[in-house]
């Protein structure tokens, strides 16, 4: 399959599908905001997306200064550069790898997600 953004790496790619941008507008309706994370932390038992306030993560110092820089902004005010359609997320993904925890935080479009067609692999 296509990938969806040649800027998002494969790993992070892989698992973009409906599901992740269907919980995020669920997300922004629920909370009343279009300023959240979605985060899937595989370290966690059993895996699952959560909404988290973007500010909150932006400050939190456990994170490393270049994803705290990230997420200082939030995806949609970044629609200008990027062309960004109506709704855009920052998407982390926690990988519990033997080696080492490795962090992954992407900015998602969701148009361009749904104008490629469908991801066929479920988180």
């Amino acid at each position: 399959m296509e990938p969806v953004s040649p800027s998002i790496p494969d790993r992070i790619q892989d698992l973009l599908d409906e599901r992740v941008t269907t919980y995020a507008q669920a997300a922004q309706r629920h909370f009343k905001t279009n300023d959240l994370v979605v985060v899937l932390d595989f370290r966690d038992e059993p895996v699952e997306l959560q909404a988290v306030a973007r500010e909150d993560l932006a400050a939190a110092e456990e994170l490393s200064l270049d994803l705290r820089l990230k997420l200082s902004k939030p995806a949609s005010e970044l629609s200008e550069v990027h062309g960004a359609p109506a709704q855009s997320f920052w998407f982390i993904v926690i990988f519990d790898d033997d080696r080492c925890r490795v962090r992954g935080c992407e900015r998602v479009d969701a148009g361009v997600l749904t104008s490629k067609g469908e991801r066929d692999n479920p988180a």
